[in-house]
């Protein structure tokens, strides 16, 4: 079983390569139709958080100001984990190799290019000048990782996410595609694929409930709410919570969320309230 991210910089022939590493490889290439049901399919109540998910426009300075990031962290991480629980995939952006970077059998992918040459390829591929294509390739690059940075509070740029980091200066999307198919090829083998996919369903369902209780209390009292699925289907919330009716609350919410049949409600409540 392969999955394998690949983070880019725009103009850098990232999507292009992912895109032939699918079709080299066999695997199945998540691109904008996928990622758009993918969107379409989430709660109403994250429609707007689901549609930067699907088209990684960072949310701006104004926006971040209000961005309910631990919901929308755990939400990422779920859209995130349900794709990679396909297996033998290969997925675009959207911080995936953050959040699969601890999974056994991962393979991350890194594509950069200096930015005079993507100018050019920007400027070439959507017959703008040079000025624009340079405003494209800021406009672009600010937003995807601003984006990662909000959500995530992870810096892309950390070259230790990635198995493999290819600049395209000198590659056709072609090449640097084989360059990427001989690394993935030469990685050590996971022998428990199926398990891992199993493991990844788990934690897309964990990281659901948890974005939607995240969702429904305050921001500071969800920070501290951490959700998991274990191996023998048990739910279990931990974290420290202030207030005994949010740790109810919490543990309602868990329980009547589809796919969910046992919960362990194991908040700490500090009730650091003193009574007159």
């Amino acid at each position: 079983m392969n999955i394998i991210t690949v983070s880019r910089l725009v103009g850098s022939y990232g999507d292009e390569i992912a895109a032939r590493v699918a079709e080299k490889m066999g695997l199945e290439f998540i691109g904008r139709t996928g990622l758009h049901e993918l969107a379409m399919s989430c709660d109403p109540e994250y429609s707007e958080a689901c549609s930067i998910y699907e088209t990684e426009h960072g949310p701006s300075f104004f926006e971040r100001l209000f961005f309910d990031k631990p919901s929308h962290r755990s939400l990422f991480e779920a859209l995130t984990y349900e794709q990679a629980s396909r297996g033998n995939v290969v997925m675009v952006g959207r911080g995936a190799q953050i959040v699969l970077h601890d999974i056994p059998g991962v393979f991350c992918v890194g594509v950069i290019a200096a930015r005079k040459t993507r100018v050019q390829r920007i400027a070439d591929k959507l017959a703008i000048s040079p000025d624009e294509a340079d405003y494209y390739v800021e406009k672009y690059d600010r937003e995807r990782i601003t984006l990662i940075r909000t959500v995530f509070d992870e810096d892309p740029t950390d070259l230790f996410l990635y198995n493999l980091l290819i600049n395209t200066d000198h590659y056709s999307a072609e090449n640097a595609a084989d360059v990427v198919v001989h690394a993935v090829t030469k990685m050590d083998k996971v022998p428990n694929g199926k398990d891992i996919v199993e493991q990844l369903k788990a934690m897309a369902l964990a990281k659901r409930v948890e974005a939607l209780v995240r969702k429904k209390l305050t921001s500071a009292v969800a920070r501290s709410v951490d959700i998991s699925l274990e191996p023998d289907g048990v739910l279990r919330i931990t974290g420290v919570i202030r207030e005994r009716a949010d740790k109810e609350k919490a543990g309602r919410i868990a329980s009547n969320y589809p796919g969910v049949s046992r919960v362990e409600n194991e908040l700490k409540v500090t009730d650091l309230s003193f009574g007159v």
